[in-house]
């Protein structure tokens, strides 16, 4: 019991003599060794009195009472007076031990929230002019959800990031949602007013066709040999409707410029053409585009399709587009002879490779027999491909009427068409209704026959009205005046 007190009172002594320390430490006290050594003996007993005295206070219930425990205490004392001595850096080790233990902890509890903040978060990249098809892909790796708001943008192409909820740099807990506007291009339905490309290049037209955004205008270039480079061509709207003030974005366009003349070298051998067909020579052209002319010629010894001669000599060199002339024969010629040297029956039997029609017709002025016309010229050549009919016409010269009396009034029309309408005589009569004892419809008198007469001329003709007439009368000769009745005597001569 005695080791037990003794102990206690140990352990009390230094915790007073701590505590001592600490006061000194706070105060801030600094005071010169020989003091130091003047007060600490006094200190020391007093201190040592006090824990005496406390533990006498002890109860004597807790702590039996033994004759030497005043002898103990007493040695106790002097033991602790010989054995404590103080160490100055003592406590500020234990204290400096205490905060680094304390910074550890708090070092430790920061660097566990750290991690688990960096392992439930991820920084937002900045996807702002980037494609969404990138962001998706970004959000699926990193476990964020995507909320997509499309919206149609002139400074954004089609599928590209507008905006962003989350500003780039920051972060976003994990399985949260990142809102991002992407953009649909430009507006389609937007009424653009176009251009007046004819006033500008080619390259100020396409700046201002990428700066309004309209892809489906399409700037076009092709050769021209009457516009010069660069030049304005034309512009066309493919939808079908539109005038140029109702373009729209969405419409189909296209503006034409020139590239100038096309220049080619002349690098294409040409092949001897010569009596081979215009198949050949068609199917070569159109390979080397070519421009071939085909003139079509008559030939004795080459035959129809084929080649007689060409513009360009074999073996020569020719470029691309230009141009060049073969002949194609069209087989044997017949050549139309003169007809005027010909009768109308060697006109009609003469010439089998032609179809010669002959006609003969009345003329005021050409003399029987004698050619009018040929409806083809003389010397010309006609061949297979050619109509080969060929109308001549010969002079029946003036028209001569002759004597009709004695036939019947139906005859008439007939008579006059074929003797003389037929054949280019406008020759026509009248009909004067007589008594006279011939039957009904017999001709009894003309007021003209058996002499020649004008192209154009009208005779009078007198027809028995006697309807009462025996069949077969006699002759009726009526007085006919002497000569050729004049054209302001014929009405006398009628009455």
């Amino acid at each position: 019991m005695s080791d037990f007190l003794s102990k206690f009172n140990k352990d009390k002594y230094e915790d007073l003599l701590n505590e001592q320390e600490d006061k000194k430490i706070k105060d801030g006290k600094d005071k010169k060794t020989e003091n130091q050594e003047e007060t600490e003996p006094q200190q020391k007993l007093e201190e040592q009195a006090s824990a005496a005295e406390r533990e006498e206070t002890v109860p004597e219930r807790d702590i039996p009472h033994h004759p030497q425990s005043s002898f103990s205490r007493n040695s106790r004392q002097r033991d602790t007076e010989e054995e404590v001595e103080i160490d100055p850096e003592y406590r500020r080790k234990k204290r400096r031990q205490l905060w680094l233990i304390i910074s550890g902890a708090i070092l430790a509890c920061m660097l566990i929230f750290f991690i688990y903040y960096m392992l439930v978060h991820v920084k937002v990249e900045d996807f702002v002019g980037q494609p969404v098809a990138e962001a998706r892909a970004w959000a699926q790796e990193n476990d964020v959800e995507v909320e997509l708001v499309q919206d149609y943008h002139m400074e954004h192409d089609a599928n590209q990031i507008i905006s962003q909820s989350v500003s780039a740099g920051d972060k976003i807990r994990k399985g949260k949602t990142l809102q991002l506007i992407s953009s649909l291009g430009a507006d389609p339905e937007e009424i653009i007013p176009l251009a007046n490309f004819s006033e500008m290049s080619r390259v100020e037209a396409e700046n201002w066709i990428g700066e309004n955004k309209l892809e489906n205008l399409q700037m076009v270039t092709e050769y021209s040999d009457d516009i010069e480079e660069g030049a304005f061509i034309k512009i066309t709207i493919r939808d079908s409707g539109i005038n140029e003030s109702e373009y729209q974005r969405k419409h189909s366009a296209a503006v034409y410029y020139s590239k100038g003349k096309e220049v080619f070298e002349r690098n294409i051998t040409i092949p001897e053409f010569t009596g081979n067909a215009k198949e050949e020579v068609e199917k070569w052209a159109e390979t080397n585009e070519i421009e071939m002319t085909y003139e079509e010629a008559d030939s004795d010894s080459i035959e129809a399709g084929y080649i007689i001669s060409q513009s360009e000599t074999a073996d020569g060199k020719i470029a691309k587009r230009d141009k060049m002339e073969v002949v194609v024969s069209v087989g044997k010629a017949t050549v139309v002879p003169n007809f005027g040297e010909l009768t109308a029956e060697e006109a009609a039997t003469g010439y089998p490779d032609l179809d010669v029609t002959v006609k003969q017709v009345f003329h005021a002025d050409v003399s029987y027999g004698r050619l009018i016309s040929q409806s083809v010229e003389a010397g010309t050549k006609l061949t297979e491909k050619d109509d080969q009919n060929v109308t001549v016409t010969y002079s029946l010269g003036k028209p001569y009427l002759g004597d009709f009396r004695g036939q019947l009034e139906g005859e008439l029309p007939r008579l006059f068409f074929d003797q003389y309408q037929s054949k280019g005589a406008d020759i026509k009569y009248i009909v004067k209704y007589v008594y006279s004892p011939e039957v009904k419809g017999t001709v009894i008198g003309m007021g003209k026959f058996n002499e020649f007469v004008p192209l154009t001329h009208t005779v009078e003709i007198s027809v028995s009205n006697n309807a009462s007439a025996p069949p077969n009368p006699p002759a009726y000769v009526e007085d006919e005046p002497d000569g050729p009745i004049e054209e302001e005597d014929f009405e006398d001569y009628v009455k």
